[in-house]
């Protein structure tokens, strides 16, 4: 589960905004707060909404995210003298050269032990007015066995420290191979140190539409590959179909000369249905189900930017009961959104919703609905919202 998020000179963030997800003690115990698994007398939001006018900077904080996710995963891929993708400065000239910052505190199964704990992940991009992505200032991955943090790697630009608990020496001629341009984690994964690589698959594989420039846009082609070779996902999927009633029996998946395609079958009618028959409603469920399914199963986060986008506003409720539900949702995962649509604002708690707003010619700003003083619970978050509150 995430802690808290810290992003400072981001997109159109520019002085620091940090996300503080800790539920204040007095708060009520509801089910869509959950205990944390490192901290007794701390609870988490299950589901975290961003909610805010156009281009006020909510996919900003999803995006954050998932580039330095993406950077642990995969940046040991960037060319040895290419710049570091989906990380951009502040465009204004006094930002222009500042570095990019990420921080991210989680908690998490430590590598082959059983006991969770919570750590720290932080990241620092220099940036030219020329080249934005030119190469890490700043990474560092930390843990809290005890309470406090200890480093398990720490670097500043090419020099690099370890500590005991990371299992490799500041001589490994491994560290040799980590390029200005690239992650610690992820290329000393690629060398086989294995916690980088249990590390690499904990941190880097957070489901998303969220990443680069814009929300990636899936299509059938990314997602019918993923439910043919994982039939119990099909299996769940068309589970979850049938209860939610849309007159939909079952999907099916076939190969043609072609290549795959899906086909439906509807309640009361004779013959299939195909996919560009289906409802952007109906594809858009298909699409989400298996990060969400994913991350209910695995104990991770899902981002999902602009979830309320084709999907029927009586469908998502459903979706935030999922998490809620200490049966379907047992290791503690989160859906972090954002999203458009006020009416949500009512299925949320305020210690859920978190408000952007960018005025004209200014960066971005985040705050939590309840650091707005007076704001009470009743009778609609959403009557608050529209009155301007």
């Amino acid at each position: 589960m995430i802690h808290k998020i810290s992003i400072e000179n981001f997109f159109s963030i520019a002085d620091r905004q940090e996300v503080i997800l800790k539920v204040p003690g007095n708060a009520p115990s509801l089910p869509c707060f959950q205990k944390s698994r490192v901290k007794a007398d701390e609870r988490l939001p299950v589901v975290v909404g961003f909610f805010g006018p156009n281009a006020s900077g909510k996919s900003t904080i999803l995006r954050a995210v998932a580039s330095g996710a993406l950077f642990i995963r995969a940046s040991f891929s960037i060319p040895p003298e290419g710049f570091i993708p989906f990380f951009q400065p502040y465009k204004r000239k006094d930002w222009w050269e500042k570095p990019s910052k990420i921080l991210v505190e989680f908690d998490g199964a430590y590598p082959d032990e059983n006991t969770d704990v919570l750590f720290r992940y932080e990241l620092h991009i220099s940036h030219t007015q020329e080249r934005p992505g030119q190469s890490v200032l700043y990474e560092a991955l930390s843990y809290a066995p005890k309470g406090r943090f200890r480093k398990l790697f720490e670097r500043h630009e090419q020099t690099f420290s370890f500590g005991q608990e990371f299992e490799i020496a500041d001589n490994d001629t491994r560290v040799l191979s980590i390029r200005p341009n690239a992650s610690v984690i992820s290329t000393l994964a690629q060398l086989n140190h294995k916690l980088s690589l249990q590390f690499s698959t904990f941190i880097g594989t957070l489901p998303t539409n969220s990443a680069g420039m814009d929300k990636a846009q899936s299509h059938a082609s990314q997602w019918l590959p993923f439910y043919s070779t994982n039939p119990a996902y099909l299996e769940k999927l068309n589970r979850e179909l049938r209860r939610l009633d849309v007159g939909l029996e079952e999907m099916s998946i076939e190969q043609s000369s072609q290549g795959l395609f899906a086909k439906f079958r509807h309640v009361g009618l004779d013959g299939f249905v195909f996919m560009d028959e289906e409802s952007v409603g109906t594809r858009k469920f298909i699409e989400v189900f298996p990060k969400l399914q994913y991350v209910l199963e695995t104990g991770s986060v899902a981002l999902i930017d602009e979830l309320d986008t084709d999907l029927h506003p009586m469908l998502i409720p459903e979706l935030f009961r999922w998490f809620c539900d200490p049966e379907r949702n047992p290791r503690g995962a989160q859906l972090f959104f954002t999203a458009h649509n006020p009416a949500l604002l009512d299925e949320m708690e305020k210690e859920q919703v978190f408000l952007t707003e960018k005025g004209s010619g200014k960066p971005s700003t985040v705050y939590g609905a309840r650091d707005i003083k007076g704001l009470r619970r009743e009778p609609s978050l959403m009557k608050k919202y529209l009155a301007g509150e």
